[in-house]
């Protein structure tokens, strides 16, 4: 599938449309493959490389994030050293490009986070309302589908979701 490895180091970028400029990157290891995409995880520590910020963040949990396959969102779960689940990170997006040392797409703005028990917040709706002039009109309407399509993904419980536990605090962000 994809033609990666189990344990295969890779490369996540996000790129900002349409100047095609490098928003935020960081490593991570291929975890699980699957037909509608790969799981991948960052370690307790990794680093977050937010390039727009001009910062790096040594992250202070582990995390897992599914790209799938010609879907317009990535996410996956944060977790605490035990394997609790602290929240989910969605990122909207154009579906991934999946190549041999890295996966990179363009971010759309919108987020969602979701606590332990699938309570979800949409995050930035702002921001894509004043970039939607800059981007290609199907866009558009596949990112308001995307938003809609996170939250059944949560409701389902589908991979990579764990099922609902106690919510905690959210997370700080960069």
């Amino acid at each position: 599938m994809l033609g990666y490895q189990i344990g295969q180091s890779l490369r996540i970028e996000f790129w900002k449309y349409p100047g095609h400029t490098l928003h935020y990157w960081w490593e991570a290891e291929v975890a699980e493959l699957r037909e509608e995409g790969v799981l991948v995880h960052m370690p307790i520590g990794f680093r977050f490389h937010h390039h727009s910020k001009g910062r790096v963040v040594e992250v202070p949990h582990q995390a897992y994030v599914a790209f799938f396959v010609g879907r317009w969102y990535s996410g996956g779960p944060d977790l605490d050293a035990q394997g609790r689940v602290l929240e989910y990170y969605w990122n909207i997006q154009t579906p991934p490009r999946f190549e041999e040392e890295r996966i990179w797409q363009y971010d759309l703005e919108i987020d969602l986070r979701c606590k332990a028990d699938h309570t979800c917040q949409t995050l930035d709706l702002e921001e894509f309302s004043a970039k939607l002039p800059l981007y290609p009109p199907e866009w558009v309407e596949k990112v308001r589908k995307a938003v809609e399509e996170v939250e059944a993904h949560m409701r389902r419980g589908a991979w990579p979701v764990r099922p609902p536990a106690q919510g905690g605090e959210w997370l700080e962000r960069v």
